[in-house]
């Protein structure tokens, strides 16, 4: 069910998307964090609203939000540095070989963070345009995972400010 499981993110990512960041709906946003934390309680995970209120934040419940750097770091300690990581998580996203529910925990953060979160932030091209091709090469062993800034959506706040965008 990975695939479908997949593409149900990237669509509540992309309700968030138009009834917070484009018409700041917090009535709809109330009614979305019930309807997506009804579906996430089966693997313990809960999304709620940040410090600004279009943001989501994603976490495990009883938990801090999971960050890019724990996550790289936790992939690159694994077997072949996170070669098998990489291409599990991919095989997720692109067929219905592994369910949501039998990733390890990180792997199950970072999906919903990448295809929920950054899609209700407007990074929705960012899945196919670079973190799929930044996997890609973490399995060939071209790129590490201490390369995840090569997804846009990884920078900090500071980070992204200071990146010059018209390269």
């Amino acid at each position: 069910m990975s695939r479908a499981e997949a593409a149900v993110l990237v669509q509540w990512g992309k309700l968030w998307l138009a009834h917070m960041w484009i018409s700041g709906n917090e009535s709809k946003r109330d009614e979305l964090i019930k309807h997506i934390n009804d579906g996430l309680n089966v693997i313990n995970f809960k999304i709620g609203r940040g410090w600004q209120n279009y943001d989501p934040v994603i976490r495990r419940a009883g938990s801090r939000p999971s960050t890019y750097a724990q996550i790289a770091s936790w992939a690159s300690r694994q077997t072949n540095s996170g070669r098998a990581v990489a291409q599990t998580f991919l095989n997720w996203a692109s067929d219905d070989a592994t369910g949501l529910q039998n990733l390890p925990t990180e792997l199950q953060d970072l999906a919903i963070i990448t295809h929920l979160a950054e899609v209700a932030r407007g990074y929705e091209s960012a899945l196919d345009g670079q973190l799929y091709p930044l996997l890609q090469a973490i399995i060939t062993g071209s790129k590490a995972w201490g390369d995840y800034r090569d997804f846009a959506p990884s920078l900090k706040y500071a980070e992204d400010t200071k990146m010059d965008w018209s390269e």
